[in-house]
């Protein structure tokens, strides 16, 4: 059995929807990508998800594909893919393999390809398809080592354009949480506590 569904089955047994399962840690999209093995969850989602299901974590973790961060094998064709401005095909080789994209360089790649990938949607007329890369996008900036400020305030401004365009709430919260981030970035530009 594999993680995802592993994940799905506890959350099924116990009568829970994703909504209840994610709380405000993750996205429940990004719990979806989880539990159809689209994606894999760092270390600290999954200890989240074994919180909220009531299990302990090691019960996800055996023969489970969760990588501690620290192997960057298999990286190559993503890195070569995000250098010729290939952001579907980084995100897809990212994706493809379990143990390069749950590093932290294949969160940090996942984010900022997701980031682009998310702009171009939004340019290119397709504010569903923006919505769940810059979604995505976030959830890889956060877990990953290399979390960015100035990509999370990026992100949170394509995500609200996205939400806009396609008339769906939470747009405002999106444009709040971008005027926060901007404005914790001047100050520390600033050189400002």
């Amino acid at each position: 059995m594999t993680l995802g569904q592993k994940i799905k089955d506890a959350r099924l047994a116990r009568g829970m929807t994703q909504k209840e399962v994610v709380g405000d840690f993750i996205t429940r999209n990004m719990l979806s990508k989880i539990e159809n093995d689209s994606a894999t969850p760092s270390v600290r989602t999954l200890e989240h998800l074994a919180a909220a299901l009531e299990l302990p974590t090691g019960y996800f973790l055996d023969e489970a594909g969760v990588s501690d961060g620290s192997s960057p094998d298999g990286l190559n064709e993503a890195r070569a893919a995000f250098r010729a401005k290939d952001w579907t095909e980084c995100l897809r080789l990212l994706e493809a393999d379990s143990t390069a994209g749950t590093t932290d360089e294949g969160y940090l790649l996942h984010a900022h390809a997701g980031a682009y990938a998310a702009r171009e949607a939004l340019d290119g007329g397709s504010p569903a398809a923006a919505r769940e890369l810059a979604e995505a996008a976030q959830y890889y900036n956060q877990e990953g080592m290399y979390y960015s400020p100035l990509l999370a305030a990026e992100l949170t401004l394509t995500l609200g354009n996205a939400l806009l365009r396609l008339a769906e709430g939470g747009w405002q919260e999106q444009r709040a949480a971008f005027l926060n981030a901007f404005a914790a970035l001047d100050k520390a530009f600033r050189g400002k506590p």
